[in-house]
C-alpha cells in the first residue's frame, strides 16, 4: 500500500473555525490533519492562531466540493492570483 500523501486544503483564522470545517470532513469520510501556528493567549486560557487542515491528495476535490455546498467562507488561502496590495516599485 503506497503511503499518503498529505496535501494543504485550507488555511483558516481560527481554532473555532478549523474545528468546525475539520469536524464536517471527517464526518463524510474525509481524512484530516489539523496543523496550527499556535500561541498561548494567557487572558483566554486558550490555543489561538491561525490553522491548515491538510487532507489525502485522493480526497482533496471531494473535500473541496464538501466545503463549496457549506457556504463557509473561513479560507484564507493565499493563491498565486492573489495580488501584493503593496506600493508600486
Amino acid at each position: 500500500m503506497e503511503e499518503v500523501k498529505w496535501v494543504m486544503f485550507i488555511d483558516v483564522n481560527n481554532k473555532a473555525h478549523a474545528d468546525l470545517v475539520e469536524s464536517y470532513l471527517n464526518a463524510h469520510g474525509i481524512e484530516t490533519h489539523l496543523v496550527q501556528e499556535a500561541y498561548y493567549q494567557y487572558k483566554f486560557s486558550a490555543y489561538t492562531g491561525p490553522a491548515q487542515i491538510l487532507v489525502p491528495n485522493f480526497q482533496l476535490a471531494q473535500a473541496r466540493k464538501l466545503y463549496e455546498r457549506t457556504g463557509w467562507d473561513f479560507d484564507t488561502t493565499e493563491s498565486e492570483d492573489d495580488e501584493y496590495e503593496g506600493e508600486d516599485e
